[in-house]
This record gives C-alpha cells, sequence and structure tokens, in this order.
C-alpha cells in the first residue's frame, strides 16, 4: 500500500515536472513569436513613417517651386497711376556698385538743385493688404503657403531696347513699424544693417536692367523676389526704392502676390 502511495506520488512529480517543461517551452516559442509580430510590425511602421517622410519631402518640394492654387495681390502702384521718376543717385556705376549704407542719408538720399528745390532718389510705396495673413485674427486662413512673390514694373534709362541693356542698381528695402528704427534692421539704429526685402541681404544693393520706350510702351515686369518665404511680418507696410544710379529709373508698377493652395474638402 504504502509502495502504491510512493509510486503515486512519484509519478505526479513527474507529469508535474513533465508540464512545467512543457509550459517553460510553450512560454519560450509564444514569446519567440511575439518577437517576430513586434519586428514585423515595427518593420511596418518604419516603412510606413518613411513612405509618409518622402511624401511630405515631395509634397513641399511642389510647393516651394510652384505658384499653386491662388495668390492674394496687394498692389501697391498699378499702370492706372502717372509713373514715378527716380534720378540717378550715383553718375557712374562703379559708385552705384560700391554703395554701401552707412549712414541716415543714405536712407533717404536727396541732391539739392539749388536754395528752393531738391530731387528724391527715393520713394515708399504702401501696401494695402497686411504684410503676413495669419497672427492673431480667428478664424485665421489655412490655404497660404507662407510663400510670395514680388514685381515691378521698372523702365530703366531713356532708350527703347537699345543693344547693350542699361543698367540700374536699387536698394529695395521694407519697412517694420514697432522695431527701434522702420528701415534698419537693428536695435541699436545701426546704419549699416538696412531692412532689406524679405531680409534679403543682396536686395542692399541690387542690378536691374531694363529699357524705356516712352516710359510706358512695351512694358514687362522685373522679378524683385519670387516664391520666398514671407518674412514680412506683421509691422510691415510700406517698400521704399532707392535708385543708386547711374540710369533714371521710371515706376509703373509694384506688386505682392501672398501664394495660396486649394486645400482639400
Amino acid at each position: 500500500m504504502m509502495a502504491s502511495l510512493e509510486q503515486s506520488i512519484l509519478e505526479l512529480q513527474q507529469t508535474n515536472a513533465a508540464l512545467v517543461n512543457a509550459s517553460g517551452a510553450l512560454t519560450s516559442e509564444v514569446t519567440d513569436v511575439i518577437e517576430v509580430i513586434d519586428q514585423h510590425v515595427e518593420t511596418a511602421i518604419s516603412q510606413i513613417e518613411t513612405q509618409q517622410a518622402a511624401a511630405n519631402a515631395k509634397f513641399d518640394e511642389w510647393l516651394n517651386t510652384r505658384h499653386v492654387g491662388f495668390g492674394l495681390v496687394d498692389t501697391l502702384m498699378d499702370h492706372s497711376q502717372p509713373y514715378i521718376t527716380l534720378p540717378p543717385r550715383f553718375a557712374t556705376l562703379e559708385e552705384a556698385e560700391a554703395f554701401q549704407f552707412s549712414s541716415a542719408f543714405d536712407y533717404a538720399p536727396t541732391t539739392q538743385i539749388d536754395a528752393d528745390n531738391s530731387v528724391s532718389h527715393y520713394v515708399d510705396l504702401n501696401a494695402k493688404l497686411p504684410g503676413g495673413t495669419n497672427y492673431y485674427s480667428e478664424p485665421y486662413p489655412t490655404q497660404f503657403t507662407k510663400k510670395v512673390s514680388v514685381y515691378a514694373s521698372i523702365s530703366v534709362g531713356d532708350n527703347p531696347h537699345p543693344a547693350v541693356k542699361p543698367v540700374a542698381r536699387l536698394a529695395v528695402l521694407m519697412n517694420r513699424h514697432g522695431a527701434v528704427s522702420s528701415w534698419i534692421n537693428s536695435s541699436d539704429s545701426d546704419f549699416s544693417k538696412p531692412r532689406t526685402l524679405l531680409y534679403d541681404e543682396s536686395k542692399a544693393n541690387m542690378e536691374i536692367k531694363g529699357h524705356s520706350w516712352g516710359v510706358t510702351n512695351y512694358d514687362d515686369l522685373i522679378a524683385l523676389a519670387e516664391n520666398e518665404p514671407n518674412s514680412m511680418g506683421h509691422g510691415f507696410s510700406a517698400i521704399r526704392i532707392i535708385n543708386l544710379g547711374p540710369e533714371p529709373i521710371y515706376i509703373k508698377g509694384l506688386w505682392i502676390i501672398h501664394h495660396g493652395h486649394n486645400k482639400e474638402a
């Protein structure tokens, strides 16, 4: 009787050990399967994220290289208004090319003709729209790309399409209300740091070419900026054009285009 009981206990212990071993094997197998599934899931998620990133990059590239959807046009001046004549500040191209901002006079240059008369070499053209589309108001627009283009209609010199295109050097600035100085990009009014159009330093002394056929005949456009990030800001209200020379210029139009894309429903 005792032997039979001992034998039964031994069998139960063996059975229990077998069950423990089986459970351990099953757990190991299940763990292995879960790890394989996790790896597949992680790989799939990584692939999806990579594909999404590539799609976003292509979409951003598409927006950056195309004027898409629509444009909200700010007309600072157009051909319905009398053209503006700006005589050159400097008489030679070498002087104009060498110019750098260094004094208050450089921002609003004039030449005294006689005791009672002077001519300006600059003009301010006022915007009709805000410089930025999103700031504080709600509901706010969602379809703008935050890119802008700036185009001008400007005649250069006094001859119709000569063999050698007349050259003028311009400084194109933008203002900012609320800054220490509207036209200077410096907290300490450093005259050597003009607030150039879209903060593009090349606009402190840029080259344009053109012609003048009776000033208003055979017009076209000059691209001052195309599809650039809009850094005008919400204190913006005007663009200043300074004619450095050596040719006279005749300003007939200036437009800012806020680019947008049609949001899908």
